[in-house]
């Protein structure tokens, strides 16, 4: 009995050894979790098999492979995870148009602005402001609209971060 023991412990640290994982968040803090292998069952019939993450004492599946495996679309959207039903589009590209200029309507009037869209895909349409001159453009900023709120957002130019308008 002992020795199944001893052979079991040790099976499972040369296991962690050569499945060990160190990854680094942005923080730069040094995370050790295990790297492994892991059968998707649903309802007792296999699905398929993906990576896994194991860190302290939770198991991290893809959110890709377990939507696949239940037949259900994924989307991640801002800090939003969605399995299954999507959010509805509620904003139109003109509304959100309208959503960004009304925000900066003086800039906008008083340097003679022009509004572009950028992107339009995902969970948010991507303004670009600028003023057009004969000879150079020059960017006043980006502006977002989250497609399901109608939420407006600012890149800051100096930092890159969005700031909620």
């Amino acid at each position: 009995m002992k020795d199944k023991l001893k052979g079991l412990l040790i099976g499972i640290t040369i296991g962690s050894m050569l499945t060990g994982v160190s990854a680094y968040a942005a923080s730069g803090v040094s995370v050790k979790a295990i790297m492994k292998k892991v059968n998707l069952y649903v309802d007792g019939s296999k699905k398929t098999t993906t990576n896994a993450l194991i860190y302290k004492g939770t198991t991290y599946v893809p959110a890709r492979s377990v939507s696949d495996s239940i037949g259900k679309q994924v989307s991640l959207q801002g800090s939003n995870l969605y399995i299954g039903k999507q959010p509805v589009v509620k904003i139109s590209e003109d509304r959100a148009f309208e959503l960004v200029y009304n925000k900066i309507k003086k800039d906008v009037d008083k340097y003679s602005l022009k509004i572009m869209l950028e992107v339009g895909g995902g969970n948010e349409y991507a303004f670009r402001v600028y003023e057009d001159h004969e000879e150079y453009i020059v960017t006043f900023g980006f502006y977002y609209v989250n497609k399901t709120t109608g939420n407006v957002s600012k890149m800051d130019m100096t930092t890159g971060e969005i700031k909620n308008l």
